[in-house]
């Protein structure tokens, strides 16, 4: 499988199923408000301001440091004297707010529409998740359920025992990663409220097939048998992202191939996964995209891998004529 794929459709359920799996944590963010534990001292309260200082505006928060990547992966795409901009996002790991350039939110905020690969507030993609007959130990055998409780802790493994191949699969997807809200997320959020024309290029019910047909319980065994080298991949992809740099991206995608082979997939099979989590989606996208450009332009963001490489929505709309650019801010 290609685990930068993974990455790009399991951030779509992540979130649900982590609150589905994760033990529950609580931070004391006031010092001041945290019992005191027997046998020590209570925290010191906070000073109290000068006399005659303004007081402190208790809801104002300290803009977040910027950060901005150097070299996004951003294309504008422009044909008949129009102008669409994609952007290719990791959905997890990086911080929209601080990370993308000002650019990237200008061209955001000027476009007239907003177009991305699905509704991820749609009840389709948490619905997939349930499961009444279904026990992952079952699945996995002994030993493989015991590598992971290693990985995950006991606690998690048993909070998921009857839950679908996929949602441990997500788990294993998402280790390394920062714990960012989702990229398209904050985009979304923000074109909605400019108020512009949001186009969701596929339904999220192609997208829950997608991840039941290929998250299961021989994409996790995989994952599990290479631990290391999924937790290596997962940072060299989130590495390059950082960079910007397309070129290693597909390599390190492309080195995939010769992985799944290592963990018994057939090529066939290899190919036929790239089919479903790529290729054929990337294709079904194109007169969406084509109708939002013809309107007026627009923004799209989509994850990184469906914008390079053979096949890519650039690659596609190139062929019909579109003028594709790598911006630089």
């Amino acid at each position: 499988m290609k685990r930068a794929l993974f990455v790009t459709l399991t951030a779509i359920l992540g979130l649900v199923a982590c609150k589905q799996s994760a033990p529950s944590t609580t931070t004391a963010t006031d010092p001041a408000a945290a019992p005191a534990t027997p046998g020590k001292a209570a925290p010191a309260p906070t000073p109290s301001p000068k006399v005659g200082a303004p007081a402190a505006d208790p809801w104002t928060k300290a803009a977040p440091k910027k950060d901005p990547l150097p070299h996004p992966l951003f294309w504008s795409i422009e044909k008949d004297g129009k102008t669409t901009y994609a952007l290719g996002t990791i959905h997890l790991g990086v911080d929209a707010e601080t990370r993308l350039p000002q650019l990237v939110w200008d061209k955001l905020d000027g476009g007239k529409a907003f177009a991305m690969e699905t509704d991820l507030s749609d009840p389709a993609l948490a619905k997939i998740l349930e499961c009444s007959s279904c026990s992952l130990k079952k699945d996995l055998g002994d030993a493989y359920w015991k590598k992971l409780e290693t990985i995950v802790t006991p606690e998690v493994a048993a909070r998921i025992e009857g839950m679908k191949p996929m949602v441990a699969a997500t788990m294993m997807s998402m280790r390394g990663l920062p714990m960012t809200t989702q990229m398209d997320t904050l985009l979304l959020a923000r074109a909605q409220s400019a108020k512009k024309q949001i186009v969701f290029l596929e339904a999220a019910s192609v997208e829950a097939a997608i991840l039941e047909k290929w998250m299961n319980v021989k994409a996790l065994k995989a994952m599990l048998d290479d631990i290391e080298g999924s937790d290596r991949h997962t940072k060299d992809m989130l590495d390059a992202y950082l960079a910007g740099d397309e070129k290693k991206m597909m390599k390190l995608s492309d080195d995939e191939k010769t992985e799944a082979l290592k963990h018994g997939y057939t090529a066939a099979e290899f190919d036929s996964s790239m089919q479903d989590l790529l290729y054929g989606r990337n294709a079904s996208w194109i007169p969406a995209i084509e109708k939002l450009h013809a309107s007026g332009g627009g923004f799209l963001a989509v994850g990184a891998m469906h914008l390079m490489g053979p096949k890519s929505v650039l690659e596609l709309l190139a062929a019909k004529g579109y003028k594709v650019t790598r911006v630089v801010p």
